[in-house]
């Protein structure tokens, strides 16, 4: 009996000591995940070109030493509900918000002056009210911008298809972004020679419409960093390549869906330049001292798939360097 009295206490003595070490165990757990920075992500919606912002970003981070937590948040493509999450990430302990698109970046700005927020996606940081001086960021706000001037893209097109005299695009109606790249395509198109027809759409929907009305006019078809249409690239390629029209993007993740080609940014490599950004602001750097910055590197791509259903030669002297994908 005194036997198994011992043994009784024995095993609860062990008992008392294992649920302590658990204890430690998860308070220096906990104490852990408090060390680590939280950075907020707004993605405006889930496609590849902003899911590969978000990717760049972490890389960016990681490259910088930056020990963090994200706190990922998508409203896919709902306005409605934009400022309200950023509020959320705020309220969430978030020391940082990344915000992927203009209209993810313009709900950050708007819901959280108290924080730094580092912008990715956004082709006219300007003109989106998000900066008023791009040099000199006044207020909590700057990143990196996606433009690339229309002019270089197309110029690289025409000596791929030099016939090419009527060039077509499609674009959200509900984009601020994507109607500035309109505006900025008439006058490209203008100063080149080209005829540009234009539709405007409310929802994936209206794209297979949109192109077939389209086919009728045009020679060819340039895509914009629209995110509607980045989303829907598949279907873009696929109603495009039934009237036989070569087209070109302003990004590669559209190629890597089915667009043709694209002489334009990268964004997983947009998303690093963002995320050493925001990994200055974590060490320290002011807002104010990061001038908002643009896509420093960019490269020719062409979906070698879509290429081949519309006889294009590979071997082309313009398309020596090209990277190939959809192979």
């Amino acid at each position: 009996m005194k036997k198994l009295k011992k043994l009784l206490v024995c095993l609860l003595a062990l008992s008392i000591l294992s649920g302590c070490a658990e204890k430690k165990a998860e308070k220096a757990s906990e104490e852990n995940s408090d060390k680590k920075i939280k950075v907020g992500v707004l993605q405006f919606m889930e496609h590849v070109s902003l899911d590969a912002a978000r990717q760049g970003f972490e890389e960016g981070l990681k490259e910088d030493g930056i020990d963090y937590e994200l706190i990922y948040k998508n409203v896919e493509g709902d306005i409605s509900i934009a400022n309200q999450t950023a509020v959320s990430l705020r309220k969430s302990g978030a020391q940082l918000i990344y915000a992927i698109g203009t209209p993810a970046a313009q709900a950050a700005q708007t819901s959280t002056e108290d924080l730094p927020i580092i912008f990715c996606a956004v082709t006219d940081p300007k003109g989106a009210g998000l900066v008023e001086n791009e040099k000199a960021p006044e207020k909590n706000i700057s990143g990196v911008s996606d433009y690339i001037s229309p002019k270089e893209q197309l110029e690289s097109f025409l000596k791929i298809f030099p016939d090419v005299k009527t060039i077509g695009t499609i674009y959200n109606i509900a984009e601020q972004n994507s109607q500035v790249q309109v505006e900025e395509l008439k006058k490209v198109c203008q100063e080149l020679g080209l005829t540009l027809e234009v539709v405007g759409v409310q929802s994936i929907n209206d794209i297979p419409q949109s192109i077939a009305s389209l086919s009728k006019k045009i020679d060819a078809f340039f895509a914009l960093t629209d995110n509607l249409v980045a989303n829907a690239a598949p279907i873009v390629s696929e109603n495009l390549l039934k009237y036989n029209l070569p087209s070109i993007s302003a990004e590669e993740g559209q190629v890597s869906k089915g667009l043709l080609i694209s002489d334009g940014v990268v964004y997983e490599d947009l998303g690093k330049q963002a995320g050493h950004m925001a990994a200055k602001v974590l060490k320290g750097e002011k807002i104010e001292n990061l001038p908002v910055e643009t896509y420093k590197n960019h490269e020719i791509k062409i979906n070698k798939k879509t290429a081949e259903k519309l006889g294009l030669d590979l071997n082309n002297q313009y398309l020596k360097n090209a990277v190939t994908v959809g192979e």
